[in-house]
């Protein structure tokens, strides 16, 4: 697929849409139904866009940068809806509440160190929490209300939050470099994590969203369990 004229670095499904965010300092949106390249193209970061995910219920998109910006988009537009410039780095990490319409989660990179929290429904900025190292990725639980932050300079570590009080759950440690990549297991129990120590990691953290049998075989039964 064209359209780019610089790497691509962040991508984000919406069902069949599929968006790409550049060096080139756009996104790209894309039907992957249609012909190639694109069907639109979002200009508004003026640096590197680094972070992409759109909203479960497709609604809304948001975008972070290396411009230090957080830009909500809607799907039918091609101008910002909301802008938000409170971080001071890169924002990389992005969230949206799978229990709470509009409520997002941003992280920003090793300047800011901040996870912040948005309420895009009436664009306010609702918290902010300092978790005194570079916020990599995020990830919300399906099961319950908690939040997963993975972590670079200077923990290189995973932390579980509690939403909204942001009380530690857990730490999670065992790469020894910047932690890039969290994603959820389908049944939203297990946490895999990837590094830049080039392993993956598998962590039972989440409880299950119902009870199975005892025939039933248990995945990832090598994971390391949280709880």
């Amino acid at each position: 697929m064209g359209g780019h004229l610089g790497r691509v670095g962040t991508l984000s499904w919406s069902g069949p849409s599929l968006s790409s965010g550049s060096r080139d300092r756009t996104i790209c949106m894309r039907d992957v139904r249609s012909a190639p390249p694109f069907t639109s193209q979002l200009v508004g970061h003026k640096q590197e866009v680094c972070g992409l995910r759109w909203a479960h219920d497709g609604s809304q998109l948001a975008s972070g940068g290396n411009d230090n910006k957080l830009f909500i988009w809607s799907p039918h537009g091609t101008s910002p809806l909301l802008r938000f410039s409170d971080h001071t780095a890169a924002v990389k990490a992005l969230a949206w509440s799978p229990h709470q319409n509009g409520l997002l989660a941003s992280g920003g990179g090793t300047a800011d160190r901040c996870i912040r929290f948005w309420n895009t429904q009436t664009a306010t900025a609702l918290s902010a929490l300092d978790t005194g190292s570079q916020v990599c990725n995020l990830c919300w639980s399906c099961t319950v209300n908690e939040l997963v932050s993975s972590h670079g300079y200077s923990q290189n570590q995973i932390v579980v939050w509690r939403y909204s009080s942001m009380a530690k759950v857990a730490t999670l440690s065992g790469h020894t470099m910047r932690v890039l990549y969290l994603a959820l297991s389908p049944d939203g129990q297990t946490v895999v994590s990837g590094a830049g120590d080039e392993t993956l990691r598998f962590w039972n953290v989440f409880p299950q969203a119902r009870r199975t049998t005892g025939d039933e075989a248990a995945p990832f039964s090598r994971a390391y369990t949280v709880r």
